[in-house]
């Protein structure tokens, strides 16, 4: 059985320009206020504009109709709700999601999805078609167990011929889908199916025959102890069951023309298989849900995904999966030891819990060695790090720059292609307080892995962290520290793949 089983997307999606085609037994149409213009196809809107008059709920929750001007005879009315100046796009994915996860509960199999386009939205169709998969996502261990779908077919309505734009849209999501079943798959399989040395096997699947991506893995335990030293101490008490040692993935996408290259994207990706807090253990029923500590690493091999298939010319992408397993036992590194880092760095513990900082460490400094190298290089750590983060901006993506990230306004260009592809982004400040709290306190220690006697900015004092550890403090290289805690999706939610869209959109991956 293939590990991957990633859906046969091409097989079973069409563009179709009947609404009443008997292809199809039902269809989803997405309503949005009167006020933003959107003009329904004929038949439909004379139908909804009865509708309303009926009952105006329609606008609230999503509802099912018997309607003869549409295929299979009943419309899914989606609405997106009321839309100030202060929604993004994520009312058009909600709406979606909402009415395609209604059809399915009213036995649609084969749904036709209207999605119009709205001035107020530019990349709505994408974001509504991209919806439409998500809801439509099979978990991995359904899939491997040869649970059947719950549709055949997926339609897709252009209310004329089949444009090339739409067209266009169609492989844009299509490809950004496949990246996100990557995410998905990785990020939400159990701590068992996705140990370290499982995501290892599941990678390799799903770069098989790809020729514009090249894999490397580190799995020896002393080259792990050597270069990334900080990693190996968290995965210390792993380290005697061998699919839970620590693994490092270090993926490359190259475009076949590198004179095209204008630009280099370097990510690192927290990839805790499974956070028991160490000797600093999880309790009151904290532990569960801790399975999701690697959707950082999941997303950065999501968006090198998304680069194989897309091909972006101008972009050349190093993507580094620090995957280990958070456990505890005799070995277990614990508070009060005294590590030396890849940069030479010494750090004290303060909190085993704090694994993820000291996770992605080494790999950080090596890609900042690295980047000097690099043509135009920008620097990314991507992970489920600080509960302080989702307190300050719920299931918001927190962004934060160095100093030469910011002079760039990095993070808010980030924020503009959150809204435009429905994923929140929020900006947060790295401040000199939040570098400097993460010095040493006793003779002879650089840096404290975490100050126990902080009172706020947890977020930002994490970002402080990996700006000093990763040599990056001095440096004119952009980085920027991406903390999707809030964002990654908690049980009994499926992983969102946050923040895949917003990267490829931001650095112009889409065709």
């Amino acid at each position: 059985m293939s590990l991957c089983n990633e859906f046969k997307l091409h097989e079973n999606i069409f563009i179709e320009t009947n609404v009443q085609s008997p292809d199809y037994d039902g269809v989803v149409f997405i309503l949005y206020p009167d006020e933003m213009n959107v003009v329904p196809p004929r038949d439909i809107g004379s139908f909804v504009h009865g509708i309303r008059k009926l009952d105006k709920h329609i606008q609230k929750v999503a509802t099912v109709w018997n309607c003869d001007h549409v295929a299979g005879g009943r419309i899914i009315l989606a609405p997106t709700g009321e839309v100030t100046p202060y929604h993004d796009a994520k009312v058009v994915k909600d709406a979606v999601l909402k009415g395609m996860r209604r059809a399915l509960d009213a036995g649609v199999k084969k749904p036709l999805l209207i999605v119009q386009d709205a001035v107020h939205f530019p990349d709505g169709q994408l974001v509504g078609i991209l919806a439409a998969l998500e809801a439509l996502y099979t978990p991995l261990q359904m899939r491997e167990r040869e649970f059947s779908s719950p549709f055949i077919r997926l339609g897709l309505h252009a209310e004329e011929k089949r444009t090339e734009d739409f067209q266009r849209v169609i492989r844009n999501a299509i490809a950004l889908e496949r990246a996100r079943i990557v995410a998905r798959d990785i990020g939400g399989g159990d701590p068992e199916r996705m140990a370290p040395a499982r995501i290892v096997d599941y990678v390799r699947e799903a770069f098989d025959g790809v020729s514009n991506v090249t894999i490397k893995v580190v799995d020896d335990e002393a080259a792990i102890a050597k270069e990334y030293p900080l990693l190996a101490a968290v995965s210390r008490a792993a380290n005697r069951v061998d699919r839970h040692k620590a693994r490092v993935v270090e993926l490359e996408y190259k475009p076949s023309d590198l004179s095209r290259v204008t630009e280099t994207v370097m990510l690192v990706g927290k990839g805790v298989t499974y956070d028991t807090g160490g000797a600093d253990i999880k309790i009151a029923g904290k532990m569960a849900g801790m399975s999701r500590d690697k959707c950082g690493a999941a997303a950065v091999a999501g968006f090198v995904k998304a680069c194989s298939l897309l091909k972006p010319p101008h972009l050349k992408v190093v993507g580094v999966l620090c995957l280990c397993r958070n456990s505890v036992g005799a070995d277990s590194y614990v508070s009060d030891e005294l590590l030396v880092s890849r940069g030479g760095k010494t750090v004290r513990v303060t909190n085993t819990d704090a694994e993820g900082r000291l996770a992605m460490a080494d790999a950080l400094h090596k890609l900042g060695e690295a980047a000097g190298e690099e043509l135009n290089p920008h620097i990314y750590t991507v992970a489920t790090l600080t509960g302080h983060a989702r307190a300050c901006y719920g299931d918001n993506v927190a962004a934060m720059d160095n100093h030469s990230a910011r002079a760039t306004g990095h993070s808010a260009r980030l924020q503009f292609s959150g809204g435009r592809m429905a994923e929140g982004v929020d900006v947060s400040t790295v401040r000199a307080e939040d570098l400097a709290v993460n010095l040493g306190k006793c003779r002879g220690d650089d840096l404290v892995q975490y100050d126990t006697d902080a009172k706020a900015r947890n977020h930002q004092l994490a970002a402080g962290f990996l700006i000093k550890v990763g040599g990056l403090e001095g440096r004119n290289v952009r980085y920027t520290h991406l903390d999707i805690a809030g964002a990654a999706g908690s049980p009994p939610q499926e992983p969102t793949a946050v923040p895949i869209l917003t990267l490829c959109h931001a650095h112009k991956v889409l065709l």
